[in-house]
């Protein structure tokens, strides 16, 4: 259920307006979205807040009821990686703020993520605006002005707070409790296309996770390869959008067999997504599974080829990564350019637990 949150702030930016009142804008303004930059500090919890207080300033009170939801509303886990077209989001669109307000945006999500994770942000909505070419997209509404930043609760140092940014191929869901980020669970990084070119800046999205998978099954002897198979390969992730709580069957090969090599580069494997979210909680979160790794499991399947099929899932007490190589495009120009999905979740710590 929606709330009318009213924040009580020293400055009103000049331009608050409306957020149906907004002007829309092209995609050529849009993509390459502004460079990560910290006008808060480094990025975490205390500079996140600071930048969504800026961030809400630019709206009237009836416009931020409209993406300001309670802390547990039934919209936080109303997610979906699909097209636009295909499935409506809840929040408020990048199409509909003003110019200011998406700067202070990008603002808000360089203060709440790490560079790393800044520039997966970057690479997918430019992988949208590619895909706004296809004589598709207009039906499937393929463009980068058509993802949505909510929150829920009030943002503030001393009461449980979060935001969800996504659309097509992305859903970040970040939590923040006593002025730390506590989870990124669950969150969707996809792409399509992988590699490409746009507007003479070249780009390649998550190719990095598939060879970080690929690296670990490479380390592994012929016995270890034989139980880590995953068997086939799914149509998609198992625990995606509408699967909050489920816990797949175990597969794969236990880190607690593997040698000092294989289990280190499951460590950088799992680190690709881990590292997405700021310091503050990504350090604190590869010790836990470092901690946890000898209960940890790894399965592949697939060779390192781009747009082949592959499909990984390291899967532990408090992990589940899936990552999946679909092996074929959607948009017709992205042929042969790389469809990926992935998932991270904490099944422990889900939407802030």
């Amino acid at each position: 259920m929606k709330r009318t949150v009213i924040l009580v702030l020293a400055l009103v930016l000049a331009d608050s307006v409306a957020a149906h009142k907004a002007p829309t804008h092209k995609h050529a303004q849009l993509v390459p979205i502004p460079a990560y930059r910290q006008p808060y500090g480094e990025a975490g919890a205390q500079a996140s807040l600071q930048a969504a207080k800026a961030f809400l300033a630019t709206f009237d009170e009836a416009a931020r009821d409209q993406f300001m939801f309670t802390l547990n509303a039934a919209e936080r886990a109303g997610w979906s990686n699909l097209p636009a077209g295909i499935v409506d989001r809840t929040g408020i669109a990048v199409a509909e703020l003003s110019d200011v307000q998406r700067g202070l945006l990008f603002d808000f999500l360089a203060s709440s993520l790490s560079e790393e994770g800044y520039r997966k942000v970057m690479d997918i909505m430019a992988a949208e605006a590619f895909l706004s070419n296809d004589r598709r997209a207009r039906r499937l509404k393929w463009d980068p002005q058509n993802y949505w930043i909510s929150f829920y609760g009030i943002p503030s140092t001393d009461t449980p707070w979060g935001w969800q940014y996504g659309g097509h191929h992305l859903v970040l869901n970040i939590s923040v409790e006593n002025n730390r980020v506590e989870t990124m669970s669950p969150s969707f990084v996809g792409t399509e296309p992988a590699v490409f070119s746009l507007n003479g800046v070249d780009y390649v999205s998550m190719v990095d996770m598939h060879r970080a998978g690929y690296a670990v099954y490479s380390a592994l002897d012929a016995e270890q390869r034989a139980v880590t198979d995953a068997e086939r390969v799914p149509r998609d992730v198992q625990t995606g959008p509408g699967k909050d709580g489920a816990i797949p069957s175990v597969i794969g090969i236990s880190a607690s067999k593997l040698r000092n090599e294989p289990k280190a580069l499951m460590l950088s494997a799992i680190r690709k997504w881990v590292a997405i979210q700021p310091s503050e909680n990504a350090v604190p979160r590869m010790a836990q599974i470092e901690s946890e790794l000898d209960q940890t499991h790894f399965a592949w399947i697939g060779d390192s080829t781009l747009n082949t099929p592959a499909y990984m899932r390291i899967q532990g007490p408090t992990l589940i990564i899936e990552l999946l190589s679909t092996g074929g495009n959607v948009g017709e120009n992205a042929s042969g350019k790389g469809h990926y999905h992935s998932i991270y979740r904490n099944p422990a710590m889900e939407y802030g637990g």
